[in-house]
């Protein structure tokens, strides 16, 4: 008797490691897309240009109001300002897009740089993504993104968007 507990006790630990190997997930963001295969279709459309809001806006992030952040063609982007945190953007009669992503988009100098939040493989109930809060506005060419650090933005008071780098 002693020897078949024994039995059953080591075949069920051995499955509960076994099962442990095929249930960590994948890091945030990997494995979507649908596979439709649109992406590279839409890519030629539009030149993705990634800005360092943070940059941008400088010291005027300090100040509460409507602050002028930039160009788009002939449109000036604004920035409005509430307590130090960004509360919305416009670029004239562009449509605005919200847009989130756990990859840090833009560096220093407004380059792009992929570089992913977490890595490798982590268990689904310990994982900790950190998102990235964009407005996008798209001219019919350009497709411009103002990136901006979760503690930068209003990000619980909006819907956004997961970010499509081949829109």
């Amino acid at each position: 008797m002693p020897r078949t507990n024994l039995f059953t006790i080591l075949l069920a630990s051995a499955s509960l490691v076994a099962a442990s190997q095929f249930s960590l997930a994948a890091p945030a963001g990997q494995g979507k897309g649908g596979g439709q295969g649109k992406g590279q279709e839409r890519a030629a459309k539009h030149m993705h240009k990634n800005m360092n809001a943070k940059n941008v806006l400088g010291e005027k992030l300090k100040r509460n109001g409507k602050h002028e952040v930039g160009k788009i063609k002939d449109r000036t982007v604004t920035a409005d300002v509430d307590n130090g945190k960004v509360r919305n953007m416009a670029a004239g009669d562009l449509p605005m897009k919200r847009v989130k992503t756990t990859m840090k988009m833009a560096s220093v100098d407004g380059g792009l740089i992929p570089v992913a939040a977490t890595s490798g493989v982590i268990p689904a109930q310990f994982s900790n993504v950190t998102y990235y809060y964009g407005y996008c506005f798209d001219d019919g060419y350009d497709f411009v993104c103002y990136w901006y650090e979760p503690e930068m933005v209003y990000y619980s008071d909006y819907y956004w968007d997961d970010y499509d780098p081949y829109y």
